[in-house]
């Protein structure tokens, strides 16, 4: 059985490696990786993808079969495979010849799943394919195949593609589409309350930052006071990989979101007062780092953040995602009759096709009609609230 292991160098700098059952690394994929690092893909991206491949690994092993001797009915079987292992109805060892459609429901693969694990494993053989020795009077092991004898398996890879759903936008039922634009938006009313139930102004101010910009989680933890542009009323987003919480960009450019004044006026209040006092005088240069408890000014960590949502939705019986406030900022941005070119740019989407792919059903003349005003009528709310006097305590916003 083939085992995904984390390679940890220091506190910010990590890798990954898949392991055999004695322990041993699998020199093949653990250069692959080095390869994704390389051409620096995500490092999330590079822990999903390298664990499909273990996965398949492991169940080419379990049949006496080699990962570098894949066939393309290999490959079937282990899909085939896959989605019962992942619900825990199969171990590595099971042949689902023995299960009977009459008796065993059919597991498939989701969309996504079946995407991600075609992309890993025709990134991995097109490594297998294409590299070659350093220096041509170098032996190279007979172990391997020769290169290019996995182009007919890439090809009949490439060839598959996961059918999509029909968009349940272009069903004709306006009434419809309104009520799901609702569901995956943050009211206004809702980001209050998630300000309130929060103990600290770091927090309160990423609440309202997410709120307000549309960026992912990874681009906001990764922030620096650099990014900030007080004069322009803009903040920026730098793609870096030498974060000290591992936190990336996922656009490979940089971006200028335009903020109301009134975020800035937040971020200010926070890094000038008392809470964030220990971080200054640490010298740290992110926005969003340990000010309580750790070293303080360590840039924060996922883990925190994905700890932090889950108080804040127990506090306050709001159920949201992080990517939720993203995705009501680009409602917010193209009910306000922002175009396409000007919202992909916004989120940072590698083509506005993806915003399309996304958000099309949000762009009709009906739909604008709702006219959604939320980082507004956010900056009454907030306006409101300080004015009654309120002050953070421990158990988080209140009203005095």
């Amino acid at each position: 059985m083939l085992e995904l292991v984390k390679i940890r160098f220091d506190d910010s700098n990590y890798s990954w490696t898949v392991v055999d059952e004695h322990g041993n690394p699998v020199d093949d994929i653990r250069d692959w990786i080095v390869h994704l690092e390389q051409i620096n893909l995500s490092p999330n991206t590079i822990q999903a993808y390298a664990r499909h491949v273990a996965r398949l690994g492991t169940y080419l092993h379990s049949n006496n079969k080699e990962i570098i001797g894949i066939t393309v009915s290999d490959y079937d079987r282990f899909l085939e495979w896959l989605p019962y292992y992942l619900n825990g109805t199969a171990d590595v060892s099971s042949n689902l010849a023995f299960l009977s459609p009459s008796l065993e429901p059919v597991a498939r693969l989701s969309p996504t799943v079946n995407n991600q694990v075609h992309l890993a494993v025709k990134s991995f053989y097109r490594y297998l394919t294409g590299r070659e020795p350093a220096f041509a009077s170098v032996a190279v092991s007979n172990r391997h195949q020769p290169v290019g004898s996995y182009k007919p398996f890439l090809e009949h890879i490439n060839q598959r593609r996961s059918v999509r759903k029909k968009d349940p936008y272009l069903k004709g039922d306006l009434g419809a589409v309104r009520k799901k634009v609702t569901e995956k938006r943050m009211s206004p009313e809702a980001v209050l309350e998630l300000i309130k139930a929060c103990s600290l102004v770091r927090d309160a101010f990423l609440v309202t930052l997410l709120y307000n910009t549309g960026m992912r989680i990874g681009e906001a933890l990764g922030l620096r006071h650099a990014d900030v542009d007080l004069a322009d009323g803009v903040i920026w987003v730098i793609p870096r990989s030498d974060n000290e919480n591992g936190a990336r960009a996922k656009s490979k450019r940089a971006r200028a979101i335009p903020v109301m004044p009134y975020l800035l006026e937040m971020y200010e209040d926070y890094i000038t007062s008392t809470e964030y006092l220990a971080a200054f005088e640490s010298g740290t240069e992110y926005v969003f780092c340990n000010v309580k408890k750790g070293r303080i000014g360590k840039a924060l960590s996922r883990s925190y953040a994905e700890n932090l949502k889950t108080y804040l939705i127990k506090r306050t019986g709001y159920t949201f995602t992080w990517h939720h406030f993203r995705h009501t900022h680009a409602s917010e941005a193209i009910a306000d009759g922002h175009g396409l070119l000007a919202v992909a740019d916004r989120l940072g989407h590698a083509s506005p096709q993806t915003t399309l792919d996304f958000y099309k059903h949000l762009f009709s003349s009906e739909v604008r009609k709702l006219h959604l005003t939320g980082p507004s009528k956010l900056k009454e709310r907030l306006d409101e609230f300080m004015e009654s006097g309120a002050q953070l305590t421990e158990r988080g916003i209140k009203w005095i």
